[in-house]
C-alpha cells in the first residue's frame, strides 16, 4: 500500500511540475529555438500531457521526459525567457519522478 501511495505523490507531483511549466507560458513566451509556432501550440501539448497525466498514463511522463531533455524545447524556452535556474530545479526534480515511476 505504501508504494502504491508513493507513486500516487509521484503522480501528483509530476502535475504540479507540469502547472509550473504551463504558468510560464504566455502570448509574449519566446519560442524562437522550438518546433512551435505560437504559445497556443505549445500549451495545447501540455494540456494533452496533462490529461495523460492525469489518467496516469506513462507516455505522458515520456513525452514530458522528451520535453525536458538536454537541449530540449522546455530548455531552449527556459535561456530564452530567463528562467533556467527554475527549469533546472524543475528538471532535476522531474528526473528523479521519471526514475520512480517509469
Amino acid at each position: 500500500m505504501t508504494e502504491e501511495k508513493n507513486r500516487d505523490t509521484d503522480w501528483d507531483a509530476v502535475l504540479k511540475i507540469l502547472g509550473i511549466i504551463k504558468s510560464k507560458i504566455t502570448e509574449e513566451t519566446d519560442l524562437l529555438w522550438t518546433n512551435y509556432n505560437s504559445a497556443e501550440e505549445l500549451i495545447a501539448e501540455i494540456n494533452i500531457i496533462d490529461n495523460l497525466l492525469q489518467d496516469r498514463n506513462i507516455k505522458g511522463v515520456q513525452v514530458l521526459g522528451y520535453l525536458f531533455a538536454p537541449t530540449g524545447t522546455l530548455q531552449e524556452i527556459a535561456m530564452q525567457n530567463d528562467w533556467i535556474q527554475e527549469y533546472l530545479n524543475l528538471s532535476s526534480k522531474f528526473d528523479t519522478l521519471y526514475e520512480n515511476l517509469k
